[in-house]
């Protein structure tokens, strides 16, 4: 660790000459959540050989696209730190306001999640309370985050990347050992062939079902959404030491690492879990319900522990790569621009670990009551919410044109149209499917028609010499 970690070069950009070798692990870690095991898990149960494929597909393909726009944006503004700081000079002022808002609503979900994942596990295995682990979970990594700085991340999750790698290969290996090829592919041919069966499904044999399709392409838009709005990324990128690093890094660790550790996790417990045929109609969170009635009834205390030993240091990595990505933001921008123009640096550092101790607080609040709240459900909603302002960042990089005040109105448009096609729409395979596509494409095809009728250019040279405060 640098001696000097009070300025803001070294503690929250850890010097800008992050190499590959730190940033593609800190890439990988922060991107595998604990719904990546257990969500995986839940897709290959759900739609059987489909699920696990479409999962990993549509997310990793989600993080490929992701690691294209950050370079172009970069291209286009290379001292911005944040996607804030593009749409406040591409759009308006006000908008950058409302991707703050975005920004915040983003990283709350996340830690909330994982917490609540974290909890569920160990409450599900051990029958320990979920409030305080869910609690104790958010408030350590708060700590640890503000303490330590993006320098102490980064080395987090570089240890966190070997712990999790071989965590998850050593997992599948002891499933494997007791659930062998040949009894997956039985149990899955039972699911598929056999009306008796409690899962019965007969696509899910079929490696194109519709019902996957439609899952893999739901998760490109909802991983679009969360990984447009969430500025830890942003900051990762900006502090890379030049662009190759950058592409190399984000492929690695969010396409190339990622998808393989999501395929596995599909495989070891959702078809696990179909190869017992046990009924799960009444679970509230499905996806926790599948991993730890595969590990209750079938392994002993060993692969429980080992099992709830991965989750807590993937949920964990997860949770701190928010919190300091919500604290640059306050850091860097929000106080001066707001609060106290002539600000110092030990001023902004300051009220940036402040704002990330009271935003974990309230998150540990939050997740607190989050103990019979379907997982499923939140990401649904979530998926709504955050695919509505891809269109915008899309459309300042693609269009020639000024757009300005009409691009908060396109978000408030998807938004709203996804939310209601997907409470009118009674197919619940559909209704998600619908309301995120909606929500997605509503801003895009709004901005594209005005684009094409307004007459006025956007100067791209405002982003070219764009410099922080």
């Amino acid at each position: 660790f640098a001696k000097n970690n009070l300025s803001i070069n070294e503690y929250l950009f850890a010097g800008k000459r992050v190499s590959f070798g730190l940033l593609a692990p800190s890439i990988f870690t922060s991107w595998v959540w604990v719904t990546t095991i257990v969500g995986s898990g839940e897709a290959g149960f759900r739609f059987g050989i489909s699920g696990g494929l479409s999962y990993s597909l549509g997310a990793g393909l989600a993080f490929a696209a992701f690691a294209a726009i950050i370079v172009k944006i970069k291209r286009l503004m290379p001292e911005g730190v944040t996607v804030m700081d593009f749409v406040g000079v591409r759009f308006t002022p006000f908008l950058k306001d409302v991707y703050y808002i975005f920004a915040m609503l983003v990283v709350i979900y996340i830690v909330v999640e994982q917490s609540a994942g974290i909890a569920l596990v160990f409450n599900g295995l051990f029958h320990v309370s979920f409030k305080k682990i869910a609690f104790l979970t958010v408030i350590l990594c708060g700590g640890y985050a503000v303490w330590r700085g993006m320098r102490g991340v980064l080395y987090n999750e570089l240890i966190n990347f070997f712990l999790i790698s071989v965590g998850i290969l050593a997992f599948a290996f002891i499933i494997l050992q007791k659930f062998d090829i040949e009894t997956l592919h039985d149990g899955l041919r039972s699911v598929a062939c056999d009306p008796s069966n409690r899962n019965y499904n007969p696509q899910a044999m079929n490696l194109l079902s519709k019902s996957g399709m439609m899952y893999a392409f739901s998760a490109v838009l909802i991983a679009l959404g969360q990984l447009l709005t969430d500025p830890a990324y942003y900051m990762k990128a900006y502090i890379a030491r030049d662009e190759k690093t950058v592409v190399r890094a984000f492929l690695a660790g969010g396409f190339i690492c990622w998808m393989p550790a999501a395929m596995i996790s599909s495989f070891v417990l959702g078809y696990v879990a179909l190869s017992q045929n046990i009924d799960l109609s009444q679970a509230i969170n499905l996806s926790i319900a599948i991993s730890t009635n595969a590990l209750t009834n079938n392994f002993g205390i060993e692969a429980e522990l080992m099992f709830a030993f991965l989750v807590f240091c993937i949920g964990c990595t997860s949770i701190i790569h928010c919190l300091i990505g919500v604290q640059s933001l306050f850091t860097l921008d929000f106080y001066k621009n707001k609060l106290n123009y002539g600000a110092t640096e030990a001023e902004k550092l300051k009220f940036g670990k402040i704002v990330a101790l009271l935003i974990a607080l309230l998150c540990a609040l939050i997740s607190i009551s989050l103990e019979k709240v379907s997982l499923l459900t939140i990401d649904i909603f979530s998926g709504i919410f955050f695919a509505a302002p891809c269109g915008v960042i899309l459309i300042g990089i693609w269009s020639k044109k000024v757009l300005g005040n009409v691009a908060w109105v396109s978000i408030a448009m998807g938004i709203a149209a996804g939310f209601i096609m997907w409470i009118t729409t009674d197919d619940w395979e559909l209704n998600y499917f619908l309301g995120i596509a909606v929500s997605f494409f509503v801003p895009l095809l709004f901005l594209s028609f005005v684009s094409f009728f307004s007459g006025s250019r956007f100067n791209f040279k405002k982003l070219l010499f764009f410099r922080p405060q």
